[in-house]
């Protein structure tokens, strides 16, 4: 289904389904402050939700003192991370992927090629996120095209409506960055509302992608994932929004 822009005007209109018509940020202003206000109500039950479901066995050790980490969530078959493990040795990355066929394509990529600075994992990464990861790690955050959740009663799964996403901020070390990609223009402009009016996150660039020095795209110019590979194809936009913890 072809993406059209969202208006202000929307809001109130039945004729659109979320998918195809989703209101602006600043229009669904009270919606937004009100999802976060429930999250923020929810976040112990939350968390002991995700507690209660252990998370993914990251080693302790792979959190050394000034050591330079980036984590990709939704890492597919990993050859995304793979390719910036060969450009960035002194960099240690970490993917997570939750689909058993994909993470073991994933896995078996990272033990084939050997590198020391690459580990890939099984798992549901909010857990991970929330319970195994230590505050102030990360450099980088990146999360490519993640489910938008596009339906209103699901709109407290987007990952910045989630109760992971304070963790996101606490695992992150100051001037770490957040590095999101979505073929929905929507979910970005929210994240980027979200993140400048909750979190202590500065907007280094909000809207379409394109390459620059933070996202690696000129060193993937068929796209950086399976999913970005295919809109890239079909010349179908692609938003992105780098935020930096400040």
């Amino acid at each position: 289904m072809s993406f059209m822009k969202p208006d202000a005007e929307d809001v109130t209109n039945p004729r659109f389904r979320p998918w195809a018509k989703i209101a602006s940020p600043a229009a669904n202003y009270s919606q937004t402050h009100w999802d976060l206000k429930k999250r923020e109500l929810a976040q112990p039950l939350g968390e002991k939700y995700w507690l209660d479901k252990g998370h993914t066995p990251i080693p302790s050790e792979t959190f050394k003192p000034n050591t330079k980490i980036w984590l990709e969530i939704g890492a597919g078959t990993g050859g995304f991370f793979l390719e910036l493990a060969k450009n960035h040795p002194d960099t240690q990355l970490i993917a997570i992927e939750r689909c058993k066929i994909r993470s073991g394509r994933m896995i078996q990529k990272f033990v084939k090629s050997q590198l020391p600075n690459i580990q890939g994992f099984r798992g549901n990464a909010i857990p991970a996120l929330i319970t195994g990861i230590p505050s102030e790690s990360l450099e980088r955050i990146y999360i490519l095209y993640p489910c938008p959740w596009p339906k209103n009663a699901h709109r407290k799964n987007r990952w910045y409506l989630h109760t992971v996403m304070p963790h996101m901020i606490r695992i992150l070390k100051p001037g770490g960055l957040i590095i999101w990609a979505s073929d929905q223009e929507f979910y970005i402009r929210e994240a980027t509302f979200v993140s400048e009016s909750k979190y202590p996150l500065k907007t280094l660039y909000s809207g379409v992608i394109s390459p620059n020095s933070w996202n690696a795209l000129e060193s993937f110019p068929q796209g950086r994932s399976s999913f970005e590979s295919k809109f890239f194809s079909r010349q179908q936009p692609c938003y992105e929004l780098i935020s930096q913890k400040i």
